[in-house]
């Protein structure tokens, strides 16, 4: 059945250059004859539908050289998809923002013609995005604005690639990895007779927890805080600059109030008084588990008074907190999360929930001998690939997400495109001598990311905007937080463990101290959540005439940190030059916690079986497939049968009211 072209993965510098001339000519030449048409003979189709068919190509080709840029391991690939991403955002400004597009829409508006459905909803976000683009602008504002917009796609593409491609790393001797397993040691690559620690996941995290030297948690510590470096900071400036610039010409008082008017939250006001409801109401909490991690300090040290928590040892701290009150060795946790086993049984249950199959396509070509290409199926039915290429390389995109290669939707003939996604992960790299081993945190994350490639393939609408990855950036993870539930559910845990010699499920035990430990500086992760999102809101909400002090940047988000975590990080730290979200997140990070309030809500339809078949069918009827193509509240309320309720999100806070 499978029956998919991945020749876009293997161009040449040259290929490449003469393909994005093709697909931008095309473009062009689709957008010309939206034009031409007079004005008395404008319809939906012939002008805001052709405007949608008119990107759907080109929009495939970048979000494909996104990809590569992210995954690609050879870097002159990677060069020639940045090369490639710049040449088109430039050539797609000067074509969308081209002021006859508006004069044809404007043509259409004056008919009236009655749309329903999604084809309504279609018009009614492109009318709305075009104004929001500057069309009613006058001709200079109009040609600032255009300006700003090409020089910001520059900057965040920069932004994202110097992240990526940072390389740095500690080289410590055998003695100061003390703490650390064995099998944790054999993954490292040695320098001689010493072991290079780098920032990345596999390394980073379970050396910040496990190691015991303290001297060199803090010198990793300090450089994962160095990230992006001071160019990246200065990007970040700009960046801030150009969107409060453009939101004063739009009329907006600031680029938070921009980004938040087509959200669910409608308005920054709302989302910040939302977060900072949570710090308010959390802070306390936060600071009586914080207590307790430095009296285990005083106590293990021996020390006649207390010691303040430093920025390095968070996580160590933690880590001995957990152990000794929950009894949960995240070490003997991982040997029940084999990354194959997870993953096989992870594809098995969302399969049953979700009514659909995957099957793996045998000897694909991608751009890794790691990747792997499947296809998802319902009896005779495609609905697209997704691709998991799951080990960390140099040069990498460093976290964990969903790529959209190409979003599903119906072209002009009637003929149908599903869609193909990469997962794209992070975790430890399986040898003969050493199984990949999940930590249950992975084991979450990799639940979360596989609901956004579900969200995406499952959505059936006609038009690619309407497309799963098209819904409001404060919903769009409320679909893959419900996923996230299957981790803290004994029912699911049973099938996800196997441990990694005998093979049996994690003792009921193991399990119930587990989710037990969810309480576990819950409160602190929810505060360092909503300090994030509060940073994010306040850099986007400057005056929209001043200039951005590069050095505030860094030095606000120390201060924040201080003020609501109670945790002070070095005077150099440069965090956010390092933060990638900050090129797609802008003034909308707190859409991770806002969009949880619906996560949990929505899963509370899954408490009797978190498996259930018939509440995931409807579930992917309701919500899944119809993507964007719908209001984002009608969905929930449409899949729950009534309006939605915080309180599951307030009691996953501790919070009671």
């Amino acid at each position: 059945m499978s029956n998919i072209d991945t020749r876009w993965i293997h161009r040449t510098s040259d290929a490449l250059d003469d393909a994005v001339t093709r697909a931008l000519a095309r473009k062009r030449e689709d957008l010309d004859a939206i034009i031409a048409i007079p004005a008395s003979e404008r319809t939906f189709l012939n002008t805001i539908g052709a405007l949608e068919h008119a990107g759907n190509e080109l929009a495939d080709m970048q979000q494909q050289l996104d990809l590569l840029l992210g995954v690609h391991p050879d870097a002159a690939v990677r060069e020639a998809a940045q090369t490639a991403i710049h040449r088109i955002e430039e050539a797609n400004i000067g074509m969308e923002y081209d002021r006859r597009l508006w004069v044809a829409v404007e043509q259409w508006l004056a008919h009236s013609e009655h749309l329903e459905g999604s084809d309504k909803k279609l018009a009614d976000d492109t009318v709305r995005d075009m104004r929001r683009m500057g069309f009613a602008l006058n001709d200079a504002d109009f040609g600032t604005l255009k300006k700003n917009v090409a020089e910001l796609k520059k900057l965040e593409t920069q932004f994202e690639t110097a992240i990526n491609d940072w390389d740095d790393a500690i080289v410590v001797t055998k003695e100061q990895l003390a703490g650390l397993p064995q099998r944790y040691i054999d993954g490292l690559t040695k320098e001689g007779e010493r072991y290079r620690v780098s920032l990345e996941y596999p390394d980073l995290f379970p050396f910040m927890r496990l190691a015991e030297d303290d001297d060199a948690r803090r010198e990793l510590a300090t450089k994962n805080l160095l990230k992006g470096g001071r160019p990246n900071l200065e990007r970040l400036a700009r960046m801030i600059e150009l969107r409060q610039k453009n939101a004063q010409l739009l009329g907006y008082a600031t680029h938070a109030d921009f980004v938040a008017e087509p959200r669910m939250v409608k308005t920054a006001h709302t989302a910040r008084t939302f977060i900072e409801g949570i710090l308010r109401k959390l802070i306390p909490a936060a600071r009586r588990e914080l207590v307790a991690l430095i009296d285990l300090k005083k106590e293990k040290l021996n020390s006649p008074r207390r010691i303040p928590i430093h920025f390095h040892e968070m996580a160590y701290w933690s880590h001995k907190h957990l152990r000794e009150h929950y009894h949960v060795d995240d070490e003997q946790v991982k040997e029940y999360f084999p990354l194959q086993h997870v993953v096989a049984s992870m594809l098995a249950m969302y399969q049953e929930v979700l009514g659909v199959q995957f099957h793996r396509v045998e000897g694909a070509t991608l751009w890794h001998e790691d990747a792997q290409l499947y296809e998802v199926v319902d009896g005779a039915t495609s609905y697209g690939h997704f691709v998991f290429d799951l080990y960390p390389r140099r040069g990498k995109y460093g976290h964990a997400a969903a790529f959209p290669v190409t979003l599903g939707r119906v072209e002009r003939d009637g003929t149908r495109v599903t869609g193909m996604i990469a997962l794209v992960c992070n975790f430890p790299q399986h040898t003969a001598e050493r199984p990949s081993l999940l930590s249950h945190d992975e084991v979450e994350t990799l639940l979360h990311e596989f609901g956004h490639v579900m969200h995406a393939l499952l959505s059936t609408g006609t038009w690619q905007r309407q497309n799963g990855f098209g819904v409001p950036l404060d919903f769009v993870e409320a679909l893959s937080q419900l996923f996230e539930e299957w981790a803290w559910d004994t029912r699911v845990l049973a099938r996800l463990s196997s441990h990694v010699v005998s093979g049996a499920f994690m003792p009921e035990e193991m399990q119930k101290a587990l989710i037990a430990s969810r309480r576990h500086m819950v409160a602190n992760f929810y505060v360092q959540q909503a300090t994030k999102a509060l940073y994010d809101l306040k850099i986007h909400s400057q005056p929209t005439d001043a200039l951005v002090d590069v050095q505030a940047l860094a030095d606000d988000y120390r201060k924040l940190q201080l003020e609501c975590e109670a945790i002070e990080i070095p005077e150099s730290s440069l965090f956010p030059a390092g933060w990638g979200h900050m090129s797609d997140y802008d003034a909308g990070y707190y859409g991770y916690l806002w969009s949880k309030v619906y996560a949990l809500d929505m899963y509370t339809a899954f408490l009797d079986d978190p498996l259930d078949a018939s509440v995931g069918l409807r579930y992917r009827r309701e919500v899944l497939q119809p993507g964007a193509s719908h209001d984002a509240l009608a969905l929930v309320k449409s899949f729950l049968q009534r309006g939605p309720s915080d309180t599951s999100f307030l009691e996953a806070l501790g919070i009671k009211e």
